[in-house]
């Protein structure tokens, strides 16, 4: 159970169709692909030589009869397998779809963006930001949910752009 993630993404719709996409809202374009190829060499050494796959808690749910997701105050899954993009976020990855009620939009969930105003109160500077990211991105790649071969790839999710100077 991966935070931040939708049963599909802009990355599987490819570019061009994502930007296609009417849900209301930008839809989830998280770096849940990189997530999913680390996945398939833990479960291949899992069935090659025995090496349990890396485990984390699952997605938090709340108490009663509804168990639905708990969610951050930015509308992030609490749990769960942690990204940098989750754990350090400028944009909310979810799997909650947006105003457009189509069944494509309930499978692409969203990326709302976090007001500059609140990730000015999170982020003192562009270089605390890419810090703090960076330092996730390895924590994700100690913890086995990321390739050590896929830092880069894990790093281009950053936005340091939208944070101040």
């Amino acid at each position: 159970e991966t935070a931040g993630t939708a049963h599909a993404d802009a990355h599987l719709m490819g570019a061009d169709n994502a930007k296609l996409m009417d849900c209301g809202v930008p839809i989830n374009d998280g770096p849940q692909h990189v997530l999913v190829k680390a996945a398939y060499h833990a479960l291949k050494a899992w069935v090659v030589d025995g090496t349990a796959p890396p485990k984390a808690d699952r997605l938090t749910l709340s108490e009663g009869t509804t168990g639905d997701i708990v969610r951050d105050a930015y509308g992030i899954a609490k749990g769960g397998v942690r990204t940098p993009a989750v754990d350090v976020p400028v944009v909310a990855h979810s799997g909650v779809q947006g105003p457009n009620p189509s069944v494509i939009c309930l499978l692409l969930g969203s990326s709302k963006p976090i007001p500059a105003a609140t990730l000015a109160k999170l982020y003192p500077s562009r270089a605390d930001y890419e810090a703090k990211y960076a330092a996730s991105t390895d924590a994700a790649i100690k913890a086995g949910f990321v390739l050590a071969e896929d830092r880069d790839a894990m790093l281009a999710y950053s936005k340091p752009e939208l944070i101040g100077s």
